[in-house]
């Protein structure tokens, strides 16, 4: 969870530096879902999402200097380098394709697909999750309740803000868990994730978290509410606390804090130092300037 805010906090120093060009989608204080729910994954399965794809990055161990690579346009990014085929940026009916591949393998492995408050009303998140209970696919959907969302508060556009009941729609188990806690995270998709593999189909898991801060600097006031996020323990704070009621020293914490700034860091300078990646039009004309040069040669 160190890592994420830390990787978070950096690529939003990136942008404004203009290193970055697009707005850098970060989650302040969402850090125990993305973090607790893949701590249930195992070698071989897939996670699919439709936003924020550092988080799945950063909890299945991907290199990050590649992966800030990529979003910097650099040379030495993408899929390849990041070493974890397993994250992939996509819509939600696309999770019940890989998850019928593994149901047709029928190898024990799993399709996580995390998505928003804001997807579950579109086409493709009921059409995903009708297919998947028809199917019976191994299929976990985890849906991230932010309170609230990005521009708009869920009972604004939802008629019940507890999401997890839309899962009796489609006639599949429906569970709800603090999405601060990321040990409740990690055990709540932990049972969703056994259920599937063990050929009982998709269960819809809520995690509900707040996000601390703005979405990115292009948002919109008025939705944040100060007083509401007072009510939702920082994640970071949560585990640090649980972790020195059990036994753990503060030292040891320190220095996995510390452990945590020096790989981004190192992250960071990684990424910094790759030559920029050229377009396509680019690389046409460097093309045709290295034929001329070759036509002037012989």
């Amino acid at each position: 969870m160190w890592m994420l805010r830390l990787l978070d906090m950096a690529l939003e120093e990136l942008h404004i530096e203009g290193l970055i060009s697009q707005p850098v989608p970060v989650a302040f204080g969402q850090e125990a879902v993305g973090v607790g729910a893949t701590a249930a994954l195992v070698e071989g399965d897939v996670a699919i999402t439709t936003h924020r794809p550092q988080a799945p990055h950063v909890g299945l161990g991907s290199r990050l200097g590649p992966l800030i690579a990529e979003m910097m346009g650099r040379c030495g990014g993408g899929h390849d380098a990041v070493d974890s085929p397993r994250v992939l940026e996509q819509p939600p009916l696309l999770a019940i394709g890989h998850g019928y591949t593994q149901w047709l393998d029928d190898n024990g492995r799993i399709t996580l697909c995390v998505t928003e408050d804001g997807d579950v009303d579109s086409a493709s998140f009921n059409d995903a999750a009708n297919v998947a209970v028809v199917w019976q696919l191994p299929v976990v959907i985890l849906v991230e309740n932010i309170r609230p969302a990005l521009s708009a508060r869920p009972d604004g556009y939802v008629p019940d803000t507890q999401l997890y009941r839309k899962a009796a729609y489609y006639g599949m188990p429906g569970v709800s868990v603090d999405g601060n806690d990321v040990e409740a995270v990690r055990d709540c998709v932990a049972l969703a994730v056994e259920r599937a593999r063990a050929g009982g189909g998709p269960t819809l898991v809520q995690a509900i978290t707040y996000r601390t801060i703005d979405f990115d600097e292009s948002q919109r006031g008025g939705y944040h509410d100060p007083v509401g996020s007072a009510r939702f323990l920082d994640p970071l704070v949560f585990a640090r606390r649980r972790l020195i009621a059990g036994g753990a020293s503060q030292v040891r914490l320190d220095q996995v804090e510390e452990a945590a700034r020096r790989e981004v860091s190192e992250a960071v300078a990684y990424a910094k130092a790759r030559p920029p990646r050229l377009d396509s039009g680019e690389l046409s004309q460097t093309a045709g300037e290295a034929d001329g040069q070759a036509e002037t040669r012989f």
